[in-house]
């Protein structure tokens, strides 16, 4: 006698619901960044700073969010847990004093714990399914590690318009040190709309894309 298949379950509703609310601060800033490329003097003053910064803030949290990820979908006591993400969020603080001192600016310490908190919205909104949260948490890692360097080289060899940064706004920012981001500050801009609308967009699809399939 046959058994016919039992059809698989589709996939909640609530999980869409989580995965779109975990996306959203990305989005957000996605839309502050492109706003900032547009029109500027509509938005608060220092906001093109602040970007930039918080752009090179972003760098760090790439690389110290899956550590304290790991820590917290580990076995471990929630003490233990605790003291290691802490110790390893006291870490990655001493790359931020650099910032500080050159921005003259005690907020990259803030902004560092609030991005962090947003790369980890995936645990918080419980992204992972039927325990492979480990295996969700690395796709993320994934994501924001590939968008964040795929989206640093095109914006530094893609021709960009300056869109509402003419010169006299450039030069009104009195931007301190060198590079191609204090001296073209556009590019910063179109590279942080970029990064969090791409980042936003694998999160609001769980990132699907990047996560290996169970095996059957």
């Amino acid at each position: 006698m046959s058994v016919n298949p039992v059809p698989a379950a589709p996939p909640e509703k609530s999980a869409t619901l989580r995965d779109l609310a975990s996306a959203l601060p990305d989005f957000a800033l996605a839309v502050v960044c492109l706003l900032a490329w547009i029109a500027p003097e509509a938005l608060t003053p220092g906001v093109v700073p602040w970007i930039l910064l918080t752009m090179l803030v972003e760098f760090v949290v790439v690389h110290s969010a899956p550590f304290m990820g790991l820590q917290l979908v580990s076995d471990m006591p929630a003490a233990r847990k605790l003291r290691n993400v802490v110790a390893i969020g006291l870490f990655y603080s001493v790359f931020l004093l650099g910032f500080s001192l050159a921005f003259h600016a005690w907020w990259p310490f803030v902004s560092f714990w609030l991005l962090t908190a947003n790369r980890l919205t995936v645990l918080t909104f419980r992204q992972g399914r039927e325990g492979r949260e480990s295996a969700t948490l690395k796709a993320s890692w994934a994501a924001g590690a590939l968008c964040y360097l795929g989206g640093v080289f095109l914006t530094t060899l893609l021709p960009l318009p300056r869109l509402g940064l003419d010169p006299a706004f450039v030069e009104s920012l009195r931007l301190t040190g060198g590079g191609l981001w204090i001296e073209q500050p556009w590019r910063v801009l179109a590279f942080g709309a970029f990064y969090f609308a791409t980042v936003g967009f694998l999160e609001a699809t769980g990132f699907r894309a990047l996560t290996p399939k169970p095996a059957r």
